[in-house]
């Protein structure tokens, strides 16, 4: 079926657009909290389509099902599906703008010639299918095997099947639960195969109309066509922006319906980590540490009541994180910060030390954003009974990096100075071996020093 937009009358066009308004697509709450300019442009953003009773239908279908999953379980939806496909979907700008770019080359013609429908076929529909389609679909995979209890990662999302195998799947769920049965009419997987395999007689292009095979090889190769006017090749193009567009929407709307939830510390350090990118996280904190350098340059108060106010004040993070923070204490001849906190037992196998290790480094980085330069040097003691078992040593510049996120975790165990018992220890990082391991990883890419971020 082609999926040319629907025909309605003026009237039906006013409701459909009432309808998008984003304060009638909420479940939750009664109001978005945004200004009147701002609701005016998500607005606008949200109904413009070329179909808007397509685009009410999708984003209906799209907020009930993420609803349901939030249901089940708020906390782990966002901070296991919604947040980390967020964070995936940011990884597509550079795809997306390429294919931006290549429509724009097209968007003025009247009429395609054979090679303008060979560009939309090679250079806007297999790149909008691969890139930009696939990981789109992540997101509707993960919801519903959140719904079902079968979710794992939202990498197992994405790369646990094809995407004509997550679109059977979608499709499948719509058919027995309900939804738009024209969801994906955009995607056609004879025509994935076959613009995939141009270079092998999958595409033949001629004067109105392009013949697409997908070949199934063997001794006896099978052949499955799909024959599409050049009109037909711009409506299915138009039908995956759609579909793409109604995703973003009904994310859009689906996050500001769970503001609320952003109050609770562990889901919002999840948005900060996969919804924000460098630059974002970086702003967010340029206040807060903006009042911070005011009292540490203040002339009006003293020396001893900014440590003490600053101690204080790294207590209440040790607090918030949930990790214990003893004394804090200064050595300004050394010009040395020196945090103490309850362990255990003295670390004894190498997995052991490792892991104090990185958790006293922890507490570094937490007195570095609190003192910044009032100290370049960081102690973190763990102790048992009063004695120290464990040291860490780390210096204001590096942990200045990680902060900027130029420099990772295991950038500063390799900077680090490391006592066990009093007797120094040095740690080896095999980084090759940690580069091999991060190459094959699916997941986000740390911070690295030396690496572009």
């Amino acid at each position: 079926m082609l999926p040319k937009p629907t025909l309605i009358s003026p009237a039906d066009l006013l409701s459909i657009l009432g309808r998008l308004n984003p304060e009638s697509l909420l479940l939750r709450r009664g109001e978005t909290g945004l200004q009147a300019e701002e609701l005016e442009a998500l607005w606008r953003k949200i109904a413009f389509s070329y179909d808007p009773p397509r685009r009410l239908e999708t984003i209906e279908y799209l907020l009930l099902i993420m609803n349901e999953a939030r249901s089940i379980d708020a906390q782990g939806y966002l901070t296991k599906v919604l947040f980390p496909w967020i964070g995936m979907k940011r990884l597509l700008q550079r795809q997306a703008r390429s294919i931006v770019d290549d429509i724009e080359r097209i968007s003025g013609l009247e009429a395609y010639t054979t090679e303008d429908a060979a560009h939309i076929a090679n250079k806007i529909y297999r790149p909008l299918v691969a890139d930009i389609f696939d990981p789109y679909l992540t997101l509707l995979v993960g919801t519903y095997a959140f719904i079902d209890g079968t979710f794992v990662s939202i990498e197992a999302s994405n790369y646990g099947a094809l995407e004509r195998n997550k679109a059977e799947w979608i499709d499948s769920r719509i058919r027995k639960l309900g939804g738009p049965a024209n969801l994906l009419d955009g995607y056609d997987p004879i025509v994935r195969n076959a613009v995939s395999h141009a270079g092998s007689g999958g595409i033949v292009y001629d004067e109105r109309s392009i013949l697409f095979r997908e070949v199934k090889r063997g001794p006896e190769p099978k052949v499955e066509t799909r024959r599409w006017s050049h009109d037909e090749l711009h409506w299915h193009v138009l039908a995956l922006i759609e579909l793409v567009m109604s995703i973003d929407a009904a994310v859009d709307i689906f996050g500001l319906d769970n503001m609320d939830l952003l109050n609770e510390k562990e889901i919002a350090d999840h948005a900060l980590y996969h919804v924000y990118d460098r630059q974002d996280r970086l702003e967010l904190v340029k206040p807060m540490q903006k009042k911070l350098k005011k009292i540490r340059a203040s002339k009006t108060i003293s020396s001893e009541e900014k440590l003490d106010f600053l101690g204080k004040l790294l207590f209440l993070q040790c607090a918030e994180r949930g990790i214990p923070c003893t004394s804090v204490a200064f050595n300004h001849e050394m010009s040395a910060c020196i945090v103490s906190l309850p362990v255990s037992s003295e670390p004894d196998s190498d997995d052991e030390i490792r892991q104090e290790m990185m958790i006293l480094i922890r507490y570094a980085i937490l007195a570095r954003a609190v003192f910044s330069t009032m100290f370049e040097q960081f102690y973190i003691d763990g102790q048992v009974d009063d004695k120290t078992v464990v040291r860490v040593l780390l210096h204001g510049v590096p942990l200045d990096e990680y902060a900027q996120e130029t420099a990772g975790l295991a950038d500063l165990i390799d900077d680090a100075k490391l006592w066990v018992g009093g007797v120094w220890v040095k740690i080896t990082i095999d980084k090759d071996a940690l580069a091999a391991c991060e190459d094959a990883s699916l997941g986000p890419r740390f911070p690295r020093r030396g690496r572009p971020v």
